[in-house]
């Protein structure tokens, strides 16, 4: 603890990690490396997407209807949010053309008027699949307030 209230890691004399008493983290030239969640079945037959199993969730048998992920953790998003903080969540989808997912729940609430807002980038829900490769939803949550998000989406269709 070199200084009040921070907290830093080192190897070989040489800080690889330090956390301010702000909360903020800091890495030196270190690797950042986090699991994916890897599910051996498609989205539309497990829509729960539990953060407490990461933030990435990867689906590798390919998708055949539209699905609705549901975000969700054991103690419940809106419990572990405080108003204005931001989770980011993605879900790689195997891709088919029918299958796509143009909602979004959050603890079981569907994102509408009265949970919040979800926003597309390009202005619209997507309305397909890709036609091969993977399919990618990247969601950025803000807690706007309580059980109340803004939510950004985007659908990344790859080849």
């Amino acid at each position: 603890f070199p200084a009040a209230d921070t907290f830093t890691v080192e190897t070989a004399g040489s800080e690889r990690l330090r956390v301010t008493s702000t909360g903020g983290i800091h890495f030196n030239n270190a690797e950042l490396i986090e699991r994916v969640k890897i599910t051996a079945g498609k989205l539309s037959d497990n829509q729960n997407i539990n953060l407490d199993n990461g933030m990435i969730h990867h689906f590798t048998t390919a998708e055949s209807t539209t699905a609705t992920p549901n975000i969700v953790s054991s103690a419940g998003i809106n419990t572990n949010m405080a108003i204005g903080d931001a989770i980011s969540v993605t879900i790689v989808t195997t891709a088919a053309a029918a299958g796509y997912a143009a909602t979004v729940n959050i603890d079981g609430q569907k994102i509408s008027a009265g949970q919040g807002s979800l926003n597309w980038t390009g202005g619209s829900a997507p309305s397909d699949g890709g036609a091969s490769g993977v399919d990618i939803y990247a969601y950025t949550l803000i807690k706007t307030a309580d059980a109340k998000f803004t939510v950004i989406a985007t659908q990344t269709k790859t080849s």
